[in-house]
C-alpha cells in the first residue's frame, strides 16, 4: 500500500519535470525513516542536473586537466541538482495531500499526513476483509507443478518441503491476481514400482485384505523398503565387509585367528584365502567373488566374535588406530583412520541386522532376475499385471490425498508419468526427424549448446532416449511439458522440484525453445534443498525416513500438551483443544517448510517448530489468537473517520508493517518466493506483540476516547492482516489458543 504513496509521488514529479522541459522517465522513490510521519525521498534533481549542465562550455576549457575538468562538473551538477530540487519541491508543496515537502542537498523529501495515511490502510483492511492484499487480474495464465511424490512409497518429511513450498505459492500467485492451475505429477510407474509389487507377489501375496484401507499405502512404502533390502542385501553385506577390511584397526591384525576359524568351520579354502588375503592387505572385496554361498555363513559369527573384542577394547582403551600399511604404488604406507566407538556400533547393529537375513544371500542373483522380468510384465501390459499396478497404485493416491487435504492442498490437474511415455517417443522422433536431435554412439540426444550457437558449454547435451528405446525422466518431462502448452494454454509455468535438478530443468526448458514454444522462456525452476533431521539425512531406501503421518501425530500431541497448559483460562471444551492441536501441530510442520530460504538445507527440530516465543507459526498463531481476545470484548466496532494523532513508535511500526503487505504479496508472486509471506506474518506478529507486550502504558479497551477506537481499529486491521498472511501460507489462524 505504501508502494501506491510512493507511485503516486513520483507522477507528480514526473508532472512537474515535464513542465520543466525535462523528459518524464522512471526513477526509484526511497522510503524516508519514520520521523513523525511518513515519506518518500528522490534523487531526480541529480539526474536532471546532469542533462541541464552536459553541454555546458566550460567544458571546453582545455586549460584544465581531466580531473579539473570533472571536480568542476561535479560542482555545477551539485548545484544546480539544489536549484532543481528546491524548484519541484516548491511545486510540489502546493499539492493539499503532501503533509511536508523538503529539498535537502539536492533530494525532494516528501511527507504524506500521518493521519490520512493510517485511515486509508486501517480503514482499507478493515473493509477489505480476506480481500486485502489481493491484487487486480493479471494477463498471465500459471500453472505450478509441485508435490510429486512416488506411488509404491510413503509420504515423508522429504516430501513435505516441495508440497508446501508449492502450495504456498500457488496461492500467492492466484491472490496476486493472476489465474493459477495447480498440477501434481505423481511418479507412478520405475523401478520402485516394479520392486514393490516384485515383492508384493512375492511375499505379501493375499495379505492386502488385513490391511485396513487407510492404512495401504503406507504398507506398500514398507514394501519397497522390503524390496531394496532383499535385492541389495549382497551390496550391503559386502559393504561392510569392505569397511572392515579398510578402516578397521582389529581385523587387519586378526588374520590368524580368522583363518583357523574359517578353516576349522568348513569354510572353502579359495574364498578363504581371498577375504583373508583383501582384509590384510586392505582391498576392496568383491560380491561376485565370493563364489560359495556358504561362505558368508561361516565368516559371520566370526565378524561379530571381532566386533564385540573391538568394542570392548574401545571402550577400555579408548578409540583405535591399526599400524599403517605399505602402498602398493611404493609411495608412503597408508595410515588407516581412527576407530572410534561409534562406528563400532554402528557396525555392529548392521551386523546383527544383516544376520538376522542370512538366508537371503543365495537368493539374490534369482530375485533380481525376477524383478527383470517383472518389468518385462509392465512392457507387454500383461492384464493381470496392469489390474495390480492400478490397484495397488491407488492405495497410494488415496493416502497421498488424506495428507493433502490435512495439510490443505488440492489440485487441478493430475498428471501421471505412465500416461506420457508413448507421447514421450513420438516427441523423440519428432526431434530427430526435425533434426533438432539426433543419434550419438547409439542414444538420441540433442546438443542443445550447438543448437543454440552457443560457443560456451552451457546446456550441455541431453540424452531423451536411452538405447533400448525405454524412456527417460527427459522424455517424459518433454512430452508432460508440451501437455501443458498445448492442452492448458499455460503462459507461465514453475516447477517445484530439487534444486539438484537445475541443469536438467534448464535442458528441458531449452528444448522446448527449440521445439518452437514461446512459453520456455517464462517456464521456471523453484528449487528447493533437502530435509534433514538432527540426527541426519533420511531415506526410503534405507527405510529410515520420517513418516509424515508419524510426524504430523507427534507434532498433534505436543500441541495438545502446550494447549492444555496455555488455554487454563480460556475454558476451552477438549473437542477445542484438540482442534486447536491439530490447526497449531499442522501449521508449525508447514511454516518450518517455508521460513528458511529455498536454497538453504532444513533441519527440522520439532522444539522449534512449536514455539510459541520462537521464529515458528505457534507464536504468528498466538498473536491471530490474542488480538481475536481482545476483539470478542469490544461490543460495537468503530467506524467513520479515526484519530491517528500522537502515535507511539509500537503502533507506526505495526501500521507500517500492516500496509507493506500487497507489495509484499506481489514481490513474492513476482519472484516466487513464499519466504517474503512468511517473513513478513512474521514480523507483523512479532510488532504486534511489542505494541501489546505493555499493555498498562498502552491499553486498548480501557483508554480514553479517540484512543480506544484507533487502538481497537489497529488490533482488527492486524488479526485480518494475520489472518491473511497466514492464509497464503496454508496455515490456520485459531481464534483461541
Amino acid at each position: 500500500m505504501f508502494r501506491t504513496y510512493e507511485q503516486q509521488a513520483a507522477a507528480s514529479i514526473n508532472d512537474i519535470i515535464a513542465g520543466m522541459g525535462f523528459q518524464p522517465r522512471a526513477f526509484e522513490m526511497r522510503s524516508i525513516p519514520f520521523s513523525g510521519s511518513w515519506g518518500t525521498s528522490s534523487s531526480i534533481a541529480f539526474a536532471l542536473a546532469n542533462e541541464a549542465t552536459a553541454d555546458d562550455p566550460q567544458d571546453d576549457d582545455e586549460s584544465l586537466s581531466k580531473k579539473e575538468r570533472k571536480a568542476r562538473q561535479q560542482a555545477r551538477v551539485r548545484e544546480k541538482s539544489v536549484e532543481l530540487a528546491e524548484q519541484i519541491a516548491a511545486t510540489l508543496r502546493e499539492r493539499p495531500e503532501y503533509a511536508r515537502v523538503e529539498a535537502v542537498n539536492g533530494y525532494i523529501n516528501i511527507y504524506f499526513d500521518t493521519n490520512a495515511v493510517a485511515n486509508h490502510v486501517i480503514g482499507t483492511v478493515i473493509n477489505d476483509g480476506a480481500d486485502y492484499g489481493r491484487g487486480a487480474a493479471q494477463a498471465d495464465k500459471v500453472m505450478i507443478e509441485y508435490s510429486q511424490p512416488n506411488t509404491h512409497k510413503e509420504f515423508h518429511v522429504g516430501h513435505l518441503r516441495n508440497t508446501c513450498l508449492g502450495e504456498a505459492l500457488a496461492r500467492i500467485t492466484q491472490f496476486a491476481g493472476y489465474e493459477t492451475l495447480r498440477a501434481t505429477y505423481p511418479g507412478d510407474i520405475g523401478l520402485h514400482v516394479i520392486r514393490t509389487l516384485w515383492c508384493y507377489q512375492s511375499f505379501h501375496a493375499g495379505e492386502a485384505a488385513a490391511i485396513p484401507a487407510e492404512q495401504r499405502g503406507r504398507w506398500l512404502g514398507n514394501l519397497y523398503t522390503e524390496a531394496v533390502r532383499r535385492l541389495e542385501y549382497r551390496d550391503e553385506v559386502v559393504g561392510l565387509l569392505n569397511e572392515l577390511a579398510k578402516m578397521d584397526a582389529g581385523f587387519s591384525a586378526m588374520i590368524d585367528r580368522m583363518a583357523k576359524e574359517l578353516y576349522k568351520a568348513g569354510a572353502p579354502g579359495e574364498d578363504v584365502a581371498y577375504l583373508l588375503g583383501q582384509i590384510s592387505n586392505q582391498r576392496e572385496i568383491k560380491t561376485d567373488a565370493l563364489y560359495d554361498d556358504s561362505t558368508v555363513a561361516y565368516l559371520w559369527p566370526i565378524i561379530g566374535r571381532q566386533l564385540e573384542d573391538e568394542l570392548d577394547l574401545i571402550r577400555r582403551e579408548g578409540p583405535q588406530q591399526a599400524p599403517p600399511v605399505p602402498s602398493h604404488s611404493g609411495g608412503p604406507p597408508v595410515i588407516p583412520p581412527l576407530v572410534t566407538l561409534e562406528q563400532t556400533e554402528d557396525r555392529y547393529e548392521r551386523w546383527q541386522r544383516l544376520g538376522e537375513t542370512l538366508d537371503w544371500w543365495p537368493h539374490v542373483p534369482r530375485w533380481q532376475q525376477e524383478v527383470r522380468d517383472t518389468f518385462q510384465r509392465w512392457e507387454r501390459e500383461e492384464p493381470e499385471f496392469m489390474s495390480l499396478w492400478s490397484e495397488t497404485r491407488q492405495w497410494s493416491l488415496d493416502g497421498f490425498e488424506r495428507i493433502w487435504e490435512e495439510l490443505g492442498v488440492h489440485f487441478d490437474v493430475y498428471f501421471f508419468e505412465s500416461q506420457v511415455e508413448s507421447e514421450g517417443r513420438e516427441i523423440v522422433r519428432d526431434l530427430l526427424e526435425r533434426g533438432i536431435a539426433e543419434v550419438s554412439e547409439g542414444l538420441p540426444v540433442v546438443k542443445i549448446d550447438e543448437k543454440l550457437g552457443l560457443e560456451k558449454e552451457t546446456y550441455r547435451t541431453m540424452p531423451i532416449l536411452r538405447s533400448d528405446g525405454t524412456t527417460l525422466y527427459a522424455t517424459k518431462d518433454l512430452a508432460l511439458t508440451k501437455r501443458k502448452f498445448e492442452d492448458y494454454g499455460i503462459d507461465r509455468s514453475v516447477w517445484v522440484i530439487d534444486v539438484r535438478q537445475a541443469l536438467y530443468m534448464q535442458q528441458i526448458f531449452k528444448i522446448m525453445e527449440l521445439m518452437g514454444f514461446e512459453q520456455a522462456e517464462k517456464c521456471y525452476h523453484l528449487g528447493y534443498e533437502v530435509v534433514t533431521l538432527p540426527e541426519g539425512a533420511m531415506s526410503s531406501r534405507k527405510g529410515n525416513a520420517i513418516l509424515y503421518d508419524d510426524l504430523a501425530r507427534e507434532a498433534k500431541l505436543r500441541a495438545r500438551e502446550i494447549i492444555e497448559e496455555k488455554a487454563k483460562q480460556a475454558h476451552l471444551t477438549d473437542a477445542e483443544k484438540d482442534a486447536i492441536a491439530e490447526q497449531v501441530g499442522v501449521g508449525s510442520i508447514i511454516f518450518a517448510m517455508l521460513a528458511r530460504d529455498n536454497n538453504r538445507v532444513i533441519v527440522f527440530d520439532m522444539e522449534e517448530a512449536l514455539s510459541f516465543d520462537g521464529h515458528a507459526a505457534p507464536y504468528i498463531q498466538y498473536a491471530h489468537a490474542r488480538a481475536c481476545r481482545i476483539l470478542e470484548r469490544v461490543e460495537e466496532m468503530p467506524s467513520g473517520e479515526l484519530v491517528f494523532d500522537d502515535l507511539q513508535p509500537e503502533e507506526i511500526d505495526l501500521i507500517q508493517q500492516i500496509g507493506n503487505f500487497p507489495s509484499e504479496v506481489q514481490r513474492a508472486a513476482a519472484e516466487s518466493k513464499p519466504l517474503l509471506i512468511a517473513t513478513w506474518v512474521y514480523d507483523l506478529a512479532r510488532r504486534f506483540n511489542d505494541f501489546y507486550a505493555d499493555i498498562e502504558k498502552r491499553p486498548v479497551l480501557t483508554a480514553p476516547e479517540p484512543t480506544r477506537s484507533m487502538r481497537i481499529a489497529l488490533v482488527a486491521a492486524t488479526r485480518q492482516a494475520l489472518a491473511n498472511g497466514l492464509n497464503l501460507l496454508a496455515i490456520a489462524a485459531p481464534e483461541a489458543m
